[in-house]
């Protein structure tokens, strides 16, 4: 196999070719949702989804205490709505840093103010590859640690979020090694020690 160049950086190892960005730059929404008025009272059996934290575990989506809220409601939520390829992530409390992307067979959905949406912008970042990034050990401490430093309560703000450093292949979505990505990880189970243990995902990420 062809050794590849490498370069160190503030992230750790990453191909040559590749930069490093702040996610407030790559993004298009980065915002935490709301808590709908009557709380809940105003949850239903079906409608449309409102994601909580319960929700949010790391590169998986549980159903579990998932609830509903009719169109009335969802309408006046409309500027925290979920679209396809979000990223979620948790926010508050003990179950900070915790993250995900939306399945598709959830939306319609809403997400409360204990998650943040983060929705990269057109071919900036591969959203699959953002979701893993933040899920990678590395990370997961660094927001941990954030999360500590604001108070009594565990908490990532909009501005932490927005400061987090993330490599990409110079915004072509389509590059060899995005594709060798996407490939690896729809092959990938979510055990695979190549995620939940390589800090800087580079075996399975980058193939070196």
């Amino acid at each position: 196999m062809k050794s590849r160049t490498v370069k160190q950086t503030d992230i750790g190892t990453i191909p040559e070719e590749w930069e490093i960005v702040s996610l407030g730059d790559v993004c298009s929404k980065i915002g935490s949702g709301i808590t709908p008025r009557g709380a809940e009272k105003v949850y239903k059996q079906s409608g449309i989804a409102l994601i909580r934290s319960q929700n949010v575990y790391n590169n998986s989506f549980r159903k579990e205490g998932l609830v509903y809220l009719d169109e009335a409601t969802a309408r006046e939520m409309e500027n925290v709505a979920v679209e396809r390829e979000d990223v979620l992530l948790n926010i508050t409390g003990d179950s900070v840093a915790r993250c995900c992307t939306v399945p598709e067979e959830i939306l319609p959905a809403r997400v409360n103010q204990h998650v943040s949406i983060i929705r990269t912008d057109g071919g900036e970042v591969n959203p699959v590859f953002l979701r893993y990034y933040l899920t990678n050990p590395r990370m997961q401490a660094t927001m941990l640690s954030l999360g500590e430093s604001g108070g009594t309560r565990n908490a990532l703000t909009k501005g932490m979020i927005e400061r987090f450093l993330i490599s990409r292949t110079n915004g072509n979505r389509e590059s060899p090694l995005e594709l060798r990505f996407q490939d690896r990880t729809q092959s990938a189970d979510e055990s695979d020690p190549r995620i939940n243990r390589d800090g800087n995902l580079q075996t399975l990420v980058y193939g070196f």
